[in-house]
């Protein structure tokens, strides 16, 4: 009987070369999980929540824009090479909205 792993490539263990992509988004999970050791996990889940929100309604779209010089992407077209200026704006803008959100659960209980 063959395995799953050799009737789909696409399942496969990824290789070293893909894992770099998955890393990146290490300190955006180190930044949401810091309010919960400090504040209590209550807040480390606002704070995950705030900046997930954020982040996909308000930060990424406007880093789309902004990496293509402000026109919007087409359906075709390949997506901008990610900087690492751009990166470090994203992970400061997602701290200050997981803070942010901590600071509101803290607050309301």
């Amino acid at each position: 009987m063959r395995s799953l792993r050799q009737t789909t490539p696409d399942v496969a263990w990824p290789s070293l070369r893909d894992a770099r992509g998955r890393l990146l988004g290490l300190p955006f999970v180190l930044t949401a999980a810091v309010p919960g050791i400090l504040l209590g996990w209550q807040a480390s889940v606002a704070a995950l929540t705030v900046a997930s929100v954020a982040s996909f309604v308000v930060f990424v779209p406007m880093t789309a824009l902004a990496l293509n010089r402000g026109a919007p992407l087409a359906e075709d077209a390949t997506l901008p090479p990610l900087t690492a200026r751009c990166y470090a704006i994203l992970l400061s803008l997602w701290t200050i909205a997981a803070w942010l959100g901590a600071a509101l659960a803290v607050g309301h209980s």
